[in-house]
């Protein structure tokens, strides 16, 4: 027969376990660029490296502006749309029939092999990510849950410099677990090959997410978060980088990892606090507001856990009325300051009186 003193409180036993939302304002201050940044440098590197399928981007960039001479200003580029004309283009060139690759045209691949390569190249290395980020990795432990929209390997980079193991899926209950919704620099879809039939160069492994859903496999290589790396190859080949792209292609895209995506309430109803760092909320992007939608209004419906609350730490002038939707029901909280070392001191002590 058991007693009060055999039995552990399922409340107390996920009490102090948190959920990291991680948007590209997480890494800004490691020096990891931000939107227009970023695909201002990709696309000169784009232009160096590749001229003869960068003319072509050129082109359809200067087609989505509406421009029909001169040269390409980036600062007039909507990222967004820029990736949904390339998915128009893709449909008019193949008209529906079949695709040069299955996960998409010469283009959108060599756009998202330059962004990632740009990324890794201003990404610190684990001896040179400032100290902070350390702070912040020290402080996780695996029962947390990190969900990332970024494509960067910063965390990755954090855990591995002061020791700590980490997965992208749930293969080791003592690793801290790192859920990428929009894929990774060091990601790729599909096994990994090259056109003529060689194996693999570098030590891919399977990313088992165990939905049994996917027609094609995730792989991942840590190999690829270091920028000497990405030296030995070119894009359209073994490096082919998973980057869930924003626009209309997003909602093929995002089919690729729909376990990180699907009944994503269960994330939330073992867990305690919620901190969402550095992610702004696009109108137009659908599917992370869905995510969030429909689920931080609802999270002290999920357990009887009194006392949770939702942090949401971001500059943005816009951020209140971002978040307006949980806001308003008295259960979240602003700090509307860039992410810093001070922030991860009150997320410990928070942790710690819980």
């Amino acid at each position: 027969m058991t007693t009060n003193k055999d039995c552990i409180d399922f409340r107390d036993a996920h009490r102090a376990n948190r959920v990291f939302i991680l948007g590209a304002g997480f890494s800004a201050a490691a020096g990891v660029p931000l939107t227009m940044e970023l695909l201002e440098e990709a696309l000169s590197l784009f232009s160096i490296e590749c001229p003869g399928i960068y003319s072509r981007v050129e082109n359809y960039a200067m087609e989505s502006i509406g421009k029909e001479s001169g040269r390409l200003n980036v600062k007039e580029l909507n990222f967004s749309e820029l990736c949904t004309h390339l998915e128009f283009i893709e449909l008019r060139e193949y008209g529906g029939g079949e695709r040069w690759n299955e996960n998409g045209s010469r283009e959108k691949l060599a756009l998202r092999y330059y962004l990632a390569k740009t990324i890794v190249r201003r990404t610190p290395k684990p001896s040179t990510v400032p100290s902070f980020y350390l702070e912040f990795a020290a402080q996780l432990q695996p029962r947390d849950v990190v969900i990332s929209f970024n494509w960067d390997g910063l965390l990755e980079s954090a855990l591995l410099a002061i020791g700590k193991p980490y997965k992208y899926d749930q293969s080791d209950e003592k690793a801290i677990t790192i859920s990428k919704l929009h894929g990774s620099v060091n990601w790729r879809l599909g096994e990994p090959g090259s056109s003529n039939g060689s194996p693999p160069v570098l030590p891919w492994k399977k990313v088992d997410f165990g939905s049994g859903m996917m027609q094609h496999s995730l792989y991942q290589v840590p190999d690829l978060l270091e920028k000497h790396c990405w030296n030995r190859f070119q894009p359209l080949g073994e490096v082919d980088p998973y980057l869930v792209l924003p626009g209309y292609g997003k909602a093929f895209d995002v089919r690729a990892n729909a376990a990180l995506w699907y009944k994503p309430e269960f994330v939330f109803a073992f867990t305690h606090d919620v901190y969402i760092i550095g992610l702004s909320l696009d109108q137009d992007d659908f599917f992370v507001r869905s995510f969030l939608l429909s689920n931080l209004p609802y999270i002290n419906s999920y357990t009887e856990t009194p006392g949770r609350k939702i942090v949401i730490i971001n500059p943005s002038k816009t951020i209140h009325s971002d978040y307006e939707f949980v806001l308003r029901r008295g259960e979240a909280e602003v700090w509307n300051e860039p992410f810093c070392s001070e922030h991860i001191k009150r997320i410990t002590a928070a942790t710690k009186t819980t």
